[in-house]
């Protein structure tokens, strides 16, 4: 019997076969990076488009915001526009997407982008708005400040729809630009980001501090009203209860607020991440202090047990026990005699004794060379640790920097191993087809390096496993529907 498909099935068809024009189509614009610096808008085209092939959908639009807002002005703003509405496609959010090329349209109406932007409007059923001439001041001046682009991004984040990275970019502007008078506005929002995510305790709790540390400012004056009116109306629906945090069973930790140096800025960042439920980037950011990504050069870092340390806490979080234990493991080795040292040696015991480890879990985590010189050998660690810790995606984009980014482009050291565990990454991630598709890049980029021969290896081996998984029902086995 004939199958009619429903309306809706046919609309998703749609979408997503215009999801995958527009990466076509995305792919055909490759930019150049020869010649230019890591920050230029070249070089970051480069990487967004890089985080757009692994398919890592969130952080490929926080890339193009940051062209937008952070490495602009530029002449790519139409192009950023647009991308950004073709990944909210592929994320499913057509109405993101429409409302992104709509902008695109009125912003730039000559560019080739309205072009494509025209097009997938009128696919997606949607009237294209008139247009005029009238050319659009772009986003930021050479002279805006740094703390201003910031919340611009924070800005852009919660129009794209992500409010995880929208507390991530607030969160910035009152621990690593403490002059600037955006702090409580951005504290403020990191509450009002909280409650769009379903954590009103978390959003009272961002409140409360603003109101603690700033009792004058007009914020403080919206923070009491947010308060009062969150409290009013969990009341009347008889859950209350969704404000009461419970017994302080952290009782001993007491967050790190200090702003004198770069190093205690990124730890404060950290912990006040941590603070709002974001431990997976809070696990970055103490992977950061430990790998001298805040330490200005020929600068001290006292951080680097505490930050092994929560980095230990932070896996054990994310469900990761094994992980933690390797991070406790290493800082026993590293700094014996660092009171941090005595608690891992406590949480070892504590959580062994709930939560038994595995064999995994007596390997110390990768160690770290005594000597971080440069940029690109931090970045370079980072990736690693972050990998030993279960969290293959965030490293995607840290090895992604170390091929793309922090050499713009140009030969470096680490490029064929980089790209190697890129793929190691995708593996992790349950992707085979990103793993082997970054494999054989490495094998045709780096031919003459020893991880080729690595690549070819890993690309049988999957491969072969990948033909043992496959095979379903042939269709003569299958049931009749």
């Amino acid at each position: 019997m004939t199958r009619i498909l429903h309306r809706k099935h046919v609309l998703a068809l749609l979408i997503l076969t215009l999801a995958v024009c527009l990466l076509l189509l995305a792919g055909a614009d490759i930019c150049l990076a020869a010649g230019k610096g890591p920050k230029s808008v070249p070089v970051q085209i480069t990487l967004a488009e890089a985080m757009m092939a692994n398919e890592d959908w969130d952080e490929a639009t926080r890339r193009w915001i940051e062209i937008l807002y952070y490495f602009g002005p530029s002449d790519q703003e139409a192009r950023a526009e647009f991308e950004i509405g073709a990944i909210a496609l592929r994320r499913g959010r057509s109405d993101l997407a429409a409302r992104q090329w709509e902008n695109t349209l009125l912003r730039h109406p000559d560019s080739q982008w309205a072009g494509r932007a025209r097009k997938m409007l009128e696919l997606l059923g949607k009237e294209p708005p008139e247009t005029s001439s009238a050319s659009e001041q772009p986003y930021i001046a050479p002279e805006t400040p740094p703390d201003q682009r910031q919340s611009l991004i924070a800005e852009a984040d919660i129009a794209a729809g992500l409010y995880t990275f929208a507390i991530r970019d607030y969160l910035k502007i009152p621990n690593l630009y403490r002059d600037s008078p955006r702090g409580a506005e951005a504290r403020f929002r990191v509450g009002t980001c909280q409650a769009l995510l379903g954590r009103p305790e978390l959003a009272v709790r961002q409140w409360q501090r603003l109101v603690e540390e700033c009792p004058e400012c007009p914020e403080a004056r919206t923070a009491r009203a947010g308060i009062s009116a969150w409290k009013a109306i969990l009341n009347a629906a008889g859950m209350y209860d969704a404000l009461e945090f419970g017994p302080d069973v952290a009782h001993d930790w007491r967050p790190f607020r200090s702003y004198e140096t770069e190093v205690d800025q990124g730890l404060s960042y950290a912990e006040d991440l941590f603070e709002n439920g974001i431990i997976t980037y809070a696990l970055q950011e103490y992977a950061k202090i430990l790998c001298d990504i805040y330490t200005p050069k020929g600068a001290g870092n006292p951080h680097k047990p505490y930050a092994r340390y929560r980095m230990g806490v932070c896996a054990y979080r994310l469900g990761e026990r094994d992980a933690a234990a390797r991070q406790w493991r290493r800082l026993l080795e590293e700094h014996p005699d660092s009171p941090w040292a005595a608690r891992a040696n406590s949480a070892l015991t504590a959580v062994g004794t709930t939560d038994p480890f595995s064999s995994d879990a007596g390997t110390p985590a990768p160690d770290l060379p005594a000597e971080l010189p440069s940029p690109l050998v931090q970045r370079f660690h980072l990736a690693h640790a972050l990998v030993d810790c279960g969290l293959p995606l965030v490293a995607v984009k840290e090895y992604l920097k170390v091929m793309l980014v922090l050499t713009a482009g140009k030969p470096n050291p680490f490029q064929a191993e980089a790209c190697y565990r890129l793929g190691l990454c995708q593996h992790l991630r349950g992707r085979p087809d990103l793993a082997v598709a970054a494999w054989r890049r490495l094998v045709v980029d780096y031919p003459d390096s020893p991880w080729a021969e690595e690549a070819r290896a890993a690309i049988t081996q999957t491969e072969q496993r990948e033909s043992v998984l496959s095979p379903g029902l042939a269709k003569s086995q299958q049931p009749d529907s």
